[in-house]
Protein backbone atom coordinates (compact mmCIF):
# COMPACT_ATOMS: atom_id res chain seq x y z
CA UNK A 1 0.00 0.00 0.00
CA UNK A 2 2.58 2.34 1.09
CA UNK A 3 4.27 2.17 -2.41
CA UNK A 4 0.67 2.99 -4.31
CA UNK A 5 0.42 6.10 -1.53
CA UNK A 6 4.09 7.64 -2.38
CA UNK A 7 2.59 8.09 -6.49
CA UNK A 8 0.41 10.74 -5.00
CA UNK A 9 1.60 13.84 -3.40
CA UNK A 10 -1.77 14.84 -1.46
CA UNK A 11 -1.76 12.05 0.31
CA UNK A 12 1.59 12.71 2.60
CA UNK A 13 -0.04 15.90 3.76
CA UNK A 14 -3.63 15.38 4.16
CA UNK A 15 -6.50 12.50 4.86
CA UNK A 16 -7.62 12.79 1.39
CA UNK A 17 -11.33 11.45 1.26
CA UNK A 18 -13.07 13.41 -1.86
CA UNK A 19 -12.33 11.33 -5.37
CA UNK A 20 -15.94 11.48 -6.27
CA UNK A 21 -14.70 15.12 -6.79
CA UNK A 22 -11.67 15.62 -7.52
CA UNK A 23 -9.51 12.23 -7.59
CA UNK A 24 -5.58 12.49 -6.20
CA UNK A 25 -2.98 13.38 -9.01
CA UNK A 26 -0.44 11.30 -9.72
CA UNK A 27 3.50 12.58 -9.47
CA UNK A 28 4.15 11.16 -12.61
CA UNK A 29 1.60 13.47 -14.12
CA UNK A 30 3.98 16.31 -13.64
CA UNK A 31 6.40 15.07 -16.00
CA UNK A 32 3.61 14.35 -18.64
CA UNK A 33 3.11 18.07 -18.82
CA UNK A 34 6.48 18.54 -18.90
CA UNK A 35 6.25 16.65 -21.85
CA UNK A 36 3.97 18.24 -23.02
CA UNK A 37 5.40 22.01 -22.85
CA UNK A 38 9.00 20.44 -23.96
CA UNK A 39 6.81 19.16 -27.38
CA UNK A 40 5.71 22.47 -28.27
CA UNK A 41 8.69 24.26 -27.41
CA UNK A 42 11.20 21.88 -29.87
CA UNK A 43 8.31 20.91 -32.48
CA UNK A 44 6.38 24.01 -32.45
CA UNK A 45 3.56 23.30 -34.96
CA UNK A 46 5.55 19.62 -35.88
CA UNK A 47 4.12 18.54 -32.69
CA UNK A 48 0.53 17.89 -33.94
CA UNK A 49 1.43 15.49 -37.03
CA UNK A 50 3.14 13.39 -34.03
CA UNK A 51 3.15 13.70 -30.68
CA UNK A 52 -0.11 15.50 -30.08
CA UNK A 53 -2.11 13.49 -32.17
CA UNK A 54 -1.04 10.70 -30.99
CA UNK A 55 -1.71 11.19 -27.53
CA UNK A 56 -5.34 11.68 -28.84
CA UNK A 57 -5.42 8.06 -29.97
CA UNK A 58 -4.01 7.17 -26.39
CA UNK A 59 -5.91 8.55 -23.99
CA UNK A 60 -8.76 6.86 -26.34
CA UNK A 61 -7.45 3.73 -25.78
CA UNK A 62 -6.75 3.69 -22.41
CA UNK A 63 -10.39 5.16 -22.28
CA UNK A 64 -11.57 1.75 -24.45
CA UNK A 65 -9.74 -0.30 -21.88
CA UNK A 66 -11.31 0.61 -18.32
CA UNK A 67 -14.42 0.55 -20.21
CA UNK A 68 -14.09 -2.52 -21.93
CA UNK A 69 -15.03 -1.10 -25.49
CA UNK A 70 -13.97 -2.23 -28.38
CA UNK A 71 -10.97 -0.44 -30.13
CA UNK A 72 -11.94 2.39 -32.34
CA UNK A 73 -15.18 3.69 -30.47
CA UNK A 74 -13.79 6.20 -27.61
CA UNK A 75 -12.81 10.17 -28.54
CA UNK A 76 -11.65 12.60 -26.51
CA UNK A 77 -14.79 15.32 -25.23
CA UNK A 78 -14.05 18.56 -23.08
CA UNK A 79 -16.38 17.35 -20.36
CA UNK A 80 -19.66 15.66 -20.14
CA UNK A 81 -21.82 18.44 -21.59
CA UNK A 82 -20.75 18.62 -24.46
CA UNK A 83 -20.53 14.79 -25.03
CA UNK A 84 -24.25 14.95 -24.63
CA UNK A 85 -23.93 18.02 -27.70
CA UNK A 86 -22.51 15.13 -29.93
CA UNK A 87 -24.89 12.56 -29.31
CA UNK A 88 -28.10 14.95 -29.08
CA UNK A 89 -26.80 16.09 -32.90
CA UNK A 90 -26.67 13.22 -34.38
CA UNK A 91 -30.40 11.74 -33.26
CA UNK A 92 -33.51 12.28 -35.78
CA UNK A 93 -35.84 14.40 -33.93
CA UNK A 94 -38.24 14.29 -36.20
CA UNK A 95 -38.95 10.97 -36.31
CA UNK A 96 -42.86 9.46 -35.61
CA UNK A 97 -43.88 6.47 -33.33
CA UNK A 98 -45.91 3.45 -34.32
CA UNK A 99 -48.93 5.78 -33.06
CA UNK A 100 -48.10 8.86 -35.14
CA UNK A 101 -46.94 10.79 -31.82
CA UNK A 102 -43.89 12.51 -32.56
CA UNK A 103 -41.07 9.81 -31.68
CA UNK A 104 -38.92 12.38 -29.61
CA UNK A 105 -39.38 12.04 -25.84
CA UNK A 106 -36.15 12.59 -23.34
CA UNK A 107 -36.34 10.76 -20.20
CA UNK A 108 -34.20 11.33 -17.31
CA UNK A 109 -34.66 10.86 -13.35
CA UNK A 110 -34.61 13.20 -10.67
CA UNK A 111 -31.50 12.08 -9.28
CA UNK A 112 -28.93 13.55 -12.30
CA UNK A 113 -26.28 15.64 -11.97
CA UNK A 114 -27.10 18.88 -12.49
CA UNK A 115 -25.62 19.39 -16.14
CA UNK A 116 -28.38 16.77 -17.06
CA UNK A 117 -31.50 19.11 -16.48
CA UNK A 118 -30.47 22.76 -18.07
CA UNK A 119 -28.78 20.60 -21.71
CA UNK A 120 -31.91 18.28 -22.22
CA UNK A 121 -34.17 21.24 -21.04
CA UNK A 122 -33.11 23.82 -23.87
CA UNK A 123 -31.84 21.18 -25.99
CA UNK A 124 -36.28 19.67 -25.98
CA UNK A 125 -36.89 23.51 -26.74
CA UNK A 126 -34.78 24.11 -29.56
CA UNK A 127 -36.08 20.97 -31.37
CA UNK A 128 -39.45 20.70 -30.22
CA UNK A 129 -39.21 17.91 -27.70
CA UNK A 130 -40.62 16.93 -24.71
CA UNK A 131 -38.81 16.05 -21.23
CA UNK A 132 -39.99 13.44 -18.89
CA UNK A 133 -38.81 13.12 -15.48
CA UNK A 134 -39.05 10.16 -13.21
CA UNK A 135 -39.05 11.14 -9.67
CA UNK A 136 -36.77 9.46 -6.65
CA UNK A 137 -39.10 8.48 -3.90
CA UNK A 138 -35.72 8.37 -1.17
CA UNK A 139 -33.18 10.78 -2.41
CA UNK A 140 -31.01 7.59 -3.15
CA UNK A 141 -32.12 6.16 -6.09
CA UNK A 142 -35.01 5.60 -8.72
CA UNK A 143 -37.10 2.13 -8.59
CA UNK A 144 -35.92 0.74 -12.02
CA UNK A 145 -39.71 -0.43 -12.70
CA UNK A 146 -40.82 2.86 -12.58
CA UNK A 147 -37.77 4.02 -15.08
CA UNK A 148 -38.78 0.79 -16.99
CA UNK A 149 -42.17 1.30 -17.78
CA UNK A 150 -42.05 5.66 -18.98
CA UNK A 151 -39.58 3.88 -21.87
CA UNK A 152 -42.40 3.61 -24.91
CA UNK A 153 -42.48 3.59 -28.55
CA UNK A 154 -42.76 7.75 -28.33
CA UNK A 155 -38.83 7.20 -26.42
CA UNK A 156 -35.75 8.71 -28.40
CA UNK A 157 -33.42 8.91 -25.83
CA UNK A 158 -32.61 7.82 -21.98
CA UNK A 159 -29.83 9.64 -21.02
CA UNK A 160 -28.91 8.80 -17.01
CA UNK A 161 -26.36 8.24 -14.65
CA UNK A 162 -24.92 4.57 -14.08
CA UNK A 163 -23.54 6.04 -10.52
CA UNK A 164 -25.81 8.84 -8.79
CA UNK A 165 -23.70 11.65 -7.97
CA UNK A 166 -25.87 12.39 -4.79
CA UNK A 167 -25.78 9.25 -3.20
CA UNK A 168 -23.33 6.78 -4.61
CA UNK A 169 -26.35 4.00 -5.82
CA UNK A 170 -25.72 2.28 -9.37
CA UNK A 171 -28.36 2.13 -11.70
CA UNK A 172 -28.59 -0.58 -14.06
CA UNK A 173 -27.97 0.38 -17.43
CA UNK A 174 -27.96 -2.84 -18.72
CA UNK A 175 -31.97 -3.41 -17.90
CA UNK A 176 -32.44 -0.27 -19.34
CA UNK A 177 -30.80 -0.66 -22.09
CA UNK A 178 -32.76 -3.52 -22.95
CA UNK A 179 -36.12 -2.15 -22.50
CA UNK A 180 -35.00 1.43 -24.64
CA UNK A 181 -33.87 -1.15 -27.53
CA UNK A 182 -37.15 -3.26 -27.72
CA UNK A 183 -38.72 0.40 -28.27
CA UNK A 184 -35.62 1.14 -30.72
CA UNK A 185 -34.51 4.03 -28.32
CA UNK A 186 -31.50 5.32 -27.08
CA UNK A 187 -29.22 4.48 -23.84
CA UNK A 188 -26.81 7.62 -22.89
CA UNK A 189 -24.95 6.49 -19.80
CA UNK A 190 -23.08 9.08 -17.32
CA UNK A 191 -19.94 7.44 -16.16
CA UNK A 192 -18.50 10.10 -14.43
CA UNK A 193 -19.06 8.25 -10.33
CA UNK A 194 -18.81 5.07 -12.27
CA UNK A 195 -15.35 4.95 -14.38
CA UNK A 196 -12.66 3.83 -12.52
CA UNK A 197 -14.27 2.61 -8.84
CA UNK A 198 -16.47 0.07 -10.44
CA UNK A 199 -15.72 -3.04 -13.19
CA UNK A 200 -17.76 -0.73 -16.73
CA UNK A 201 -18.12 -3.73 -19.66
CA UNK A 202 -20.10 -1.16 -22.16
CA UNK A 203 -20.43 -4.05 -24.56
CA UNK A 204 -21.81 -6.28 -21.95
CA UNK A 205 -24.17 -3.66 -21.52
CA UNK A 206 -25.16 -3.14 -25.11
CA UNK A 207 -25.39 0.83 -24.38
CA UNK A 208 -25.51 3.02 -27.35
CA UNK A 209 -23.64 6.15 -25.96
CA UNK A 210 -21.37 5.95 -22.38
CA UNK A 211 -20.03 9.68 -21.31
CA UNK A 212 -17.53 10.53 -18.62
CA UNK A 213 -14.60 12.18 -17.79
CA UNK A 214 -11.37 11.91 -15.88
CA UNK A 215 -11.15 14.39 -13.05
CA UNK A 216 -12.67 12.15 -10.35
CA UNK A 217 -12.02 8.58 -9.77
CA UNK A 218 -9.49 8.03 -12.96
CA UNK A 219 -7.63 10.98 -10.97
CA UNK A 220 -6.96 12.41 -14.27
CA UNK A 221 -7.59 16.55 -14.03
CA UNK A 222 -10.14 18.63 -15.68
CA UNK A 223 -10.94 18.84 -18.97
CA UNK A 224 -10.82 15.22 -20.24
CA UNK A 225 -13.55 13.78 -20.96
CA UNK A 226 -14.85 11.28 -23.12
CA UNK A 227 -17.61 9.72 -25.65
CA UNK A 228 -18.02 6.00 -26.28
CA UNK A 229 -20.47 5.36 -29.12
CA UNK A 230 -21.33 1.50 -29.81
CA UNK A 231 -19.27 0.39 -32.94
CA UNK A 232 -22.48 -0.99 -34.94
CA UNK A 233 -23.39 3.07 -34.58
CA UNK A 234 -20.78 5.07 -35.53
CA UNK A 235 -20.96 4.87 -39.14
CA UNK A 236 -24.83 5.39 -39.34
CA UNK A 237 -25.08 8.77 -37.28
CA UNK A 238 -23.81 11.82 -38.60
CA UNK A 239 -23.22 14.54 -35.74
CA UNK A 240 -24.65 17.95 -36.81
CA UNK A 241 -22.89 19.53 -33.96
CA UNK A 242 -19.32 19.00 -35.78
CA UNK A 243 -15.90 21.08 -36.82
CA UNK A 244 -12.76 20.29 -38.36
CA UNK A 245 -11.86 17.40 -36.04
CA UNK A 246 -15.20 15.91 -36.80
CA UNK A 247 -14.57 16.02 -40.83
CA UNK A 248 -12.60 13.27 -43.26
CA UNK A 249 -8.89 14.87 -44.31
CA UNK A 250 -9.24 18.05 -41.48
CA UNK A 251 -5.67 19.18 -42.20
CA UNK A 252 -6.35 19.17 -46.32
CA UNK A 253 -8.30 22.59 -45.54
CA UNK A 254 -10.57 21.94 -48.41
CA UNK A 255 -12.79 24.38 -50.11
CA UNK A 256 -16.27 23.56 -49.77
CA UNK A 257 -19.76 23.73 -48.77
CA UNK A 258 -20.65 20.32 -47.37
CA UNK A 259 -17.96 18.31 -45.22
CA UNK A 260 -17.69 14.86 -45.09
CA UNK A 261 -17.72 13.50 -42.24
CA UNK A 262 -14.92 11.13 -40.44
CA UNK A 263 -15.15 7.27 -41.17
CA UNK A 264 -14.59 6.41 -37.41
CA UNK A 265 -15.37 8.07 -34.18
CA UNK A 266 -13.72 10.82 -35.02
CA UNK A 267 -16.87 12.25 -36.26
CA UNK A 268 -17.59 13.07 -32.61
CA UNK A 269 -15.40 15.23 -32.70
CA UNK A 270 -15.54 18.94 -33.24
CA UNK A 271 -13.10 21.70 -32.65
CA UNK A 272 -9.63 21.42 -31.22
CA UNK A 273 -9.22 19.09 -28.54
CA UNK A 274 -7.85 20.03 -24.94
CA UNK A 275 -4.48 18.59 -25.41
CA UNK A 276 -2.92 19.90 -22.20
CA UNK A 277 -5.49 18.21 -20.20
CA UNK A 278 -5.09 14.24 -21.93
CA UNK A 279 -1.08 15.10 -21.24
CA UNK A 280 -2.42 15.54 -17.53
CA UNK A 281 -5.03 12.82 -17.15
CA UNK A 282 -3.13 10.33 -19.04
CA UNK A 283 -1.19 9.27 -16.04
CA UNK A 284 -4.12 8.46 -13.57
CA UNK A 285 -6.12 6.79 -16.17
CA UNK A 286 -2.66 4.21 -16.94
CA UNK A 287 -2.42 3.73 -12.70
CA UNK A 288 -6.00 2.90 -12.21
CA UNK A 289 -5.36 0.24 -15.61
CA UNK A 290 -2.46 -0.93 -13.98
CA UNK A 291 -4.26 -1.65 -10.58
CA UNK A 292 -6.98 -3.06 -12.19
CA UNK A 293 -10.60 -2.26 -11.31
CA UNK A 294 -12.03 -5.90 -9.68
CA UNK A 295 -9.01 -5.24 -6.97
CA UNK A 296 -10.12 -1.56 -6.89
CA UNK A 297 -13.84 -2.14 -6.11
CA UNK A 298 -12.90 -5.13 -3.69
CA UNK A 299 -10.79 -2.49 -1.78
CA UNK A 300 -13.38 -0.03 -1.75
CA UNK A 301 -15.94 -2.19 -0.43
CA UNK A 302 -13.97 -3.05 2.21
CA UNK A 303 -13.59 0.57 3.04
CA UNK A 304 -17.30 1.86 2.62
CA UNK A 305 -18.64 -1.09 4.57
CA UNK A 306 -15.90 0.13 7.10
CA UNK A 307 -17.50 3.74 6.89
CA UNK A 308 -21.42 2.30 6.76
CA UNK A 309 -20.93 0.57 10.13
CA UNK A 310 -18.88 2.75 11.92
CA UNK A 311 -21.74 5.36 11.12
CA UNK A 312 -24.61 3.20 12.16
CA UNK A 313 -22.48 2.40 15.36
CA UNK A 314 -22.95 6.13 15.66
CA UNK A 315 -26.51 6.59 15.39
CA UNK A 316 -25.81 8.70 11.96
CA UNK A 317 -28.35 8.37 9.14
CA UNK A 318 -26.50 6.74 5.60
CA UNK A 319 -28.12 7.52 2.86
CA UNK A 320 -25.88 5.27 0.90
CA UNK A 321 -27.42 2.07 -0.45
CA UNK A 322 -26.27 -0.30 2.42
CA UNK A 323 -25.91 -3.42 -0.07
CA UNK A 324 -22.79 -3.80 -1.72
CA UNK A 325 -24.01 -4.50 -5.33
CA UNK A 326 -26.26 -1.51 -5.03
CA UNK A 327 -23.40 1.37 -4.37
CA UNK A 328 -20.28 2.84 -5.85
CA UNK A 329 -17.17 4.17 -4.01
CA UNK A 330 -18.94 6.96 -2.40
CA UNK A 331 -21.24 7.09 1.19
CA UNK A 332 -22.84 10.08 2.13
CA UNK A 333 -23.50 10.44 6.30
CA UNK A 334 -25.96 13.08 7.51
CA UNK A 335 -26.64 14.61 10.95
CA UNK A 336 -27.34 18.41 12.15
CA UNK A 337 -24.70 20.36 11.45
CA UNK A 338 -22.73 18.41 9.38
CA UNK A 339 -21.83 21.21 6.87
CA UNK A 340 -20.18 22.58 9.50
CA UNK A 341 -18.76 19.06 10.02
CA UNK A 342 -16.81 19.35 6.70
CA UNK A 343 -15.00 22.64 7.52
CA UNK A 344 -14.29 21.52 10.89
CA UNK A 345 -12.37 18.33 9.10
CA UNK A 346 -10.88 20.45 6.65
CA UNK A 347 -8.98 22.59 9.35
CA UNK A 348 -7.98 19.71 10.53
CA UNK A 349 -6.33 18.06 7.15
CA UNK A 350 -9.26 15.88 6.21
CA UNK A 351 -10.81 16.44 2.95
CA UNK A 352 -14.08 15.31 2.16
CA UNK A 353 -17.41 17.54 1.07
CA UNK A 354 -20.57 18.11 1.67
CA UNK A 355 -24.13 18.40 -0.42
CA UNK A 356 -27.47 19.02 0.33
CA UNK A 357 -29.76 16.68 0.71
CA UNK A 358 -26.75 14.20 0.87
CA UNK A 359 -25.02 15.01 3.83
CA UNK A 360 -20.85 14.46 3.96
CA UNK A 361 -19.59 12.62 0.92
CA UNK A 362 -16.87 9.96 1.88
CA UNK A 363 -15.13 8.58 -1.08
CA UNK A 364 -11.72 6.25 -0.22
CA UNK A 365 -10.19 5.00 -3.69
CA UNK A 366 -7.64 2.57 -4.22
CA UNK A 367 -4.44 4.63 -2.17
CA UNK A 368 -6.84 4.78 1.01
CA UNK A 369 -6.40 2.61 3.96
CA UNK A 370 -7.70 2.01 7.19
CA UNK A 371 -6.07 4.77 8.99
CA UNK A 372 -7.41 7.60 6.75
CA UNK A 373 -10.60 6.33 7.60
CA UNK A 374 -9.64 6.57 11.62
CA UNK A 375 -8.86 9.91 10.72
CA UNK A 376 -11.57 10.96 9.44
CA UNK A 377 -13.91 8.89 12.38
CA UNK A 378 -11.48 11.14 14.68
CA UNK A 379 -12.52 14.06 13.52
CA UNK A 380 -16.27 13.09 13.11
CA UNK A 381 -16.35 12.42 16.73
CA UNK A 382 -14.18 16.06 17.91
CA UNK A 383 -16.80 17.49 16.77
CA UNK A 384 -19.81 15.42 17.68
CA UNK A 385 -18.03 16.24 21.38
CA UNK A 386 -19.04 19.46 20.94
CA UNK A 387 -22.30 19.82 20.29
Amino acid sequence: MMLIRDRFPILSKKTYLANHSLGAVPASAEASLKKYFDEWSNLGILAWDGPWFEMIREFSKEIEFVLGASVGTVVPMENVTRGFSAVASSLDWKGRAANGKPKNKIILTSLEFITSYPFWQGWAEMVGARVVQVESPDGISVPLEDLLAEIDDETLIVPTSHVYFRSGAIQDLQAITRRAHEVNAYVLGDGYQSVGIIPVDVVKMEIDFYVGGSHKWLCGGAGAGFLYVRESLIGRLEPKFSGWFGIENPFEYEPTTRFKPSDGVMRFMAGTPSVPALYAAIEGIRIVNEWGLEKIRAHSLELTESIISEALDRNIEVKTPKLQNSRAGMVCIDFPKAKEATAFLSERGVVVDYRPNCGIRVSPHFYNNAEDLRNFWAGVDGFLSLR
